[in-house]
């Protein structure tokens, strides 16, 4: 290890160990910068890291404790520093693994694992462009059969729940890039695939763009829906004012929803979800285990009313039946939000769904004509085009 041999040379106690360190967290600018003016040291930005790492263990190998001396976050432009250097030989100028690694002074593991870091931090970014935008086959088959405006399919290889959820993210935010432009109203819902998709959008430069919340989501028990937070992230992504509804998706009696709706505050955030030009939203399995459940806006009970009627999906908070029809009109009366015939409406209606127990939803939705534009995994995919034959 690099630290041995500082060690074994200029430090025999403790103290010393913690002078080594607060030294060369004072004076690591100089040294790089010196480094790099002079030639005169070989000590490169990866070496440097590196002995730094090596006292800090050092230091909780002298001292018996379990925290490093100084926080990560004192080297993190460092670290971001060779993130940078390593993708630009690797990408841009070709360099193999192995020559990186001899170059830097790391292991080509380790460069291995800095490559991939650069790529999940957003250093590097790998777009495949497809020029005549066709598509996959199975992507065609699916827009050409349900008549929908694109259609985007990701890989269902993993049992995974959370990696295909952010396949989905990651294809979401894809396409969010391509349609959303100055002046867009972009209306989304809430749930934990719409909180990856937020997370997975990158930050773009525009103007005079608006995030509205299309359905209620406020919980009555402890699950988190995410709803305000996606909101929030989105608008801070597209440099865009978010507008929140703070209320539940379902309430008691239909006068009560009607009195909520009436103030002007609200009725100005409805209204703007009504004229989004983009709309983003799940559909979601009907059940014991749905979201809305969760939420504690259904009691079991009425959740068996509902599976006897038919009811199989939710779009924005709206209970579907198997051929897109509403389940319970009266329970319609009673849920806050945009309605289901305003997602026909909109240019762009943008579903985000996949996973074995989506297919029976989104095919209710197809048989709705609720959404244009679908986003789903390969299994499902190729599900609703056997059932559809």
């Amino acid at each position: 290890m690099i630290c041995n041999a500082i060690l074994q040379k200029y430090c025999s106690t403790r103290a010393d160990v913690n002078l080594m360190i607060e030294t060369t967290m004072k004076y690591r600018s100089n040294i790089l910068d010196g480094c790099a003016q002079t030639g005169v040291m070989k000590f490169s930005l990866a070496s440097f890291i590196k002995a730094f790492i090596d006292l800090n263990r050092c230091y909780l190998q002298m001292n018996k404790c379990s925290r490093l001396i100084m926080p990560s976050n004192l080297y993190k432009e460092d670290v971001s520093r060779l993130l940078y250097e390593v993708a630009r030989l690797y990408y841009e100028h070709q360099f193999s693994q192995q020559q990186i690694a001899e170059k830097l002074g790391v292991s080509r593991p380790g460069v291995s694992r800095l490559l991939h870091k650069a790529r999940s931090e957003g250093i590097v970014k790998i777009e495949i462009i497809d020029p005549a935008r066709q598509g996959t086959a199975l992507e065609n088959e699916l827009q050409n059969r349900f008549h929908l405006k694109a259609v985007s399919v990701v890989p269902s290889d993993t049992g995974e729940e959370a990696k295909l959820k952010s396949r989905l993210a990651r294809a979401a935010a894809k396409f969010l890039e391509q349609i959303v432009s100055d002046g867009t109203v972009l209306g989304v819902s809430w749930g934990t695939t719409l909180q990856a998709v937020s997370l997975a959008m990158p930050g773009l430069k525009l103007r005079d763009v608006a995030v509205v919340q299309l359905n209620g989501g406020i919980s009555r028990a402890e699950y988190d829906t995410h709803a305000s937070e996606i909101v929030r992230r989105l608008g801070d992504r597209f440099g865009a004012v978010p507008y929140l509804l703070p209320l539940p998706a379902v309430v008691d009696r239909a006068e009560l929803k009607h009195n909520i709706i009436s103030d002007k505050n609200i009725a100005r955030t409805l209204a703007l979800a009504e004229q989004a030009t983009v709309a983003l939203f799940t559909v979601g399995s009907f059940g014991q285990q749905s979201a809305l459940v969760k939420a504690d806006y259904f009691e079991t009970p009425e959740v068996e009313q509902l599976l006897k009627a038919g009811a199989v999906g939710d779009i924005c908070s709206r209970i579907i039946s198997g051929d897109g029809s509403i389940s319970s009109p009266e329970l319609d009366e009673r849920t806050i939000g945009i309605s289901l015939a305003g997602l026909k409406d909109k240019p762009w209606s943008v579903a985000v769904a996949g996973g074995p127990q989506k297919t029976a939803p989104i095919r209710a939705a197809l048989n709705g004509s609720y959404f244009n534009v679908l986003i789903t995994d390969e299994f499902t995919a190729t599900e609703l085009l056997e059932q559809q034959s």
